[in-house]
């Protein structure tokens, strides 16, 4: 085999190898690229009250836990309902946690505080969303009754965590943009005992409540079906190129 033969076929050689290399590099699947979160304030804040059903608060100022069950006098309960826009967090995001915070102004006794993923939309209408400004106990939204995560709550003017990553998961797996939390104690409670925490129209803004949503976003993997083409293209081109070189060879004196 003459040098010039020798060359080409050493340059067809090169032309797989780094052909090899470019479709195994672009295969790689690559995961969890960079962390991030965003802390949201709620679009709409409010709670329900048994003992006034048709009443709504979404306009106080805070929102208020009771639960109070007597054989003597009726029994009633007030139900935090708090709304979060996702809009800003990326559909290919993981979420690997999402902490609802909320800042006590008063508490009467100690409860424990349970975290539950609610409905978007009020029980007298499936497409209707619910507002503060339209939520009662009379039509508020079904919620899941397995609690989420659950905090003992008994200081004045701190604030307090809970967990909500199952609810915010499932809302975005369902292609939904806001996401509902239900927040109460199933516990009775005496006559006088209840929690009010700062709501979004707190005078100071900064007590408000809000949902730390952390996720890593994830790079999306080069499609394996592209793999086999690529290097088919590849191989066809070093044909081409050593039949180009062969031919030159063997047209030269």
């Amino acid at each position: 085999m003459s040098e010039k033969r020798i060359d080409v076929f050493r340059e067809i050689v090169i032309v797989l190898v780094l052909s090899l290399i470019l479709v195994s590099t672009f295969s790689i699947k690559t995961v969890n690229a960079q962390a991030e979160q965003v802390t949201l304030k709620p679009s709409d804040d409010t709670y329900a009250d048994s003992s006034n059903p048709n009443s709504n608060y979404g306009e106080q100022n805070y929102l208020q836990i009771t639960n109070y069950n007597s054989e003597i006098n009726s029994a009633y309960e007030s139900i935090v309902w708090l709304k979060f826009n996702l809009s800003s967090v990326p559909d290919e995001a993981v979420i690997d946690g999402a902490t609802l915070q909320l800042r006590t102004s008063s508490v009467t006794g100690s409860f424990n505080v349970n975290a539950y993923s609610g409905s978007d939309f009020l029980n007298v209408s499936a497409i209707v969303s619910w507002t503060e400004l339209t939520l009662t106990y009379s039509n508020m939204p079904s919620y899941n009754t397995t609690s989420m995560d659950s905090v003992l709550v008994a200081t004045n003017n701190q604030w307090y965590n809970w967990s909500a990553v199952d609810a915010v998961r499932d809302a975005l797996n369902s292609t939904a943009r806001t996401v509902t939390i239900v927040s109460f104690d199933p516990s009775p409670h005496g006559l006088i005992s209840s929690i009010l925490f700062n709501s979004k129209e707190f005078s100071i803004s900064d007590y408000a409540p809000t949902l730390t949503v952390h996720w890593s976003k994830v790079v999306p993997e080069f499609p394996s079906f592209l793999i086999l083409p690529m290097f088919m293209i590849a191989a066809l081109l070093a044909v081409i190129v050593y039949r180009k070189k062969h031919a030159k060879i063997s047209g030269s004196p």
